[in-house]
């Protein structure tokens, strides 16, 4: 355990610093899949409302993700860093103030430009660190960069809980996401300490892109996470209203249990780079996303008997299970096609996977709407996350096998 926090401190400093922005950026984000859904819903939002509103901000990244990916191709991040930090606390505050005042027609308006404003840290933040790491430190990186998005959640979720159960008149669900919005503008102070002269990326000409990039690699490496994404799409921004809807837990305890979870994540994925190196991807990826898949289907299920006084407790532990295992397969997936498609096409990448799971999720959030609108039960919408899942865990297992074959990184 020495050892591995011992090798967590030598990733650099200013990568530390952008970890830090991102993690209070990423507190905007994660309050929001706790507590937005139940916010809306005391609007009186339906589901199919909710799931329009939330494609309207994943519609936005899909627009504009992959030609702001060719555009930084070769240029410095950090200026971007600055802009996002600004920019996403100031229109998430702004979204609480058009639904305060019930000026709905502005909301989708806002949402899509707060789904705009996080790509300036979400494409940029993984190839700034590969090309500012050491290489023999990137998967200690990787896996802090990650692990921010567990870390917040149990920082939103224990926090919603903790206020709610000390003044539960004042912290309401608008008034914490009001809260997380303000802590959002830390996020500059970090990005203002990210000092160093930036190593970038080679340029490529606009008019070269089509060229210049190994679309064959980028392609094969994308295509997994595609269908991941779009399973994903289906299941993850509306699992507030499964555990509402189906088991009837409110936003309270829907945030502590969120905050358990993901306690399990942030100690399950201090193990992967160890893991990484002593058993390999396909134990890391291939193993650990179908034991996800398994208490993900164990979870939907739960909506077939959920007239029996223990199937919310059945529910929640396969939650609390699931969690860590998807997540924990989440730093060796992006390790892997960073390297898989190498360092030429790491910005293409990562603005394509950005466009990947939130045009997926644009679309699933649509479908989604689309088939509650029609009363399909939520365990058949998450049966096809189940059947998608299983599908890209497939193709990752001949993925990792190629890779290895051709000696990228043996």
């Amino acid at each position: 355990m020495k050892k591995i926090i011992k090798d967590f401190a030598t990733v650099p400093r200013p990568i530390l610093f952008l970890i830090a922005a991102v993690f209070c950026i990423q507190l905007i984000d994660a309050s929001s899949f706790i507590l937005f859904n139940y916010y809306l819903k005391d609007l009186g939002y339906t589901d199919k409302g909710i799931a329009n509103l939330t494609a309207f901000r994943y519609g936005a990244i899909v627009l504009f993700a992959f030609p702001f990916g060719l555009y930084i191709k070769g240029k410095n991040l950090v200026p971007f860093f600055k802009v996002g930090s600004l920019l996403t606390p100031t229109i998430t505050l702004l979204i609480m103030l058009c639904l305060a005042l019930d000026y709905k027609a502005v909301v989708p308006i806002l949402m899509f430009l707060f789904g705009a404003s996080l790509i300036l840290l979400k494409v940029t933040a993984l190839p700034f660190i590969i090309l500012n790491t050491p290489k023999k430190h990137h998967s200690e990186a990787i896996t802090l960069y990650f692990q921010v998005f567990s870390l917040t959640a149990f920082v939103a979720g224990s926090s919603n809980y903790l206020f709610t159960s000390w003044l539960p008149d004042f912290f309401t669900e608008d008034k914490m996401l009001i809260l997380f919005g303000l802590l959002g503008y830390l996020s500059f102070y970090f990005v203002l300490k990210i000092n160093l002269t930036e190593n970038v990326s080679t340029p490529i000409p606009l008019r070269d892109f089509a060229q210049a990039y190994d679309w064959r690699k980028i392609l094969w490496a994308c295509f997994p996470n595609l269908i991941i994404a779009t399973g994903a799409g289906l299941t993850i921004p509306f699992m507030n209203l499964f555990f509402m809807n189906v088991h009837g837990v409110d936003s309270q305890y829907f945030s502590l249990y969120g905050a358990g979870s993901f306690v399990l994540v942030t100690i399950v994925m201090l193990f992967v780079p160890y893991i990484r190196r002593r058993f390999g991807y396909h134990v890391l990826i291939v193993g650990f996303q179908l034991a996800a898949i398994v208490a993900l289907f164990v979870m939907a299920s739960t909506e077939w008997y959920a007239h029996w006084h223990w199937a919310a407790a059945i529910a929640i532990a396969a939650f609390l299970v699931r969690q860590p295992l998807m997540n924990i397969a989440s730093p060796a997936v992006s390790e892997l096609t960073l390297y898989y498609v190498g360092e030429k096409n790491q910005e293409m990448i990562g603005a394509l996977n950005a466009s990947i799971w939130s045009g997926s999720w644009f679309f699933s959030s649509i479908i989604f709407g689309v088939l509650r609108a029609n009363e399909v039960a939520y365990v058949h919408i998450f049966l096809l996350t189940v059947g998608l899942y299983i599908i890209a865990t497939i193709i990752y297992f001949f993925l990792i096998k190629s890779y290895y074959q051709k000696n990228l990184n043996p």
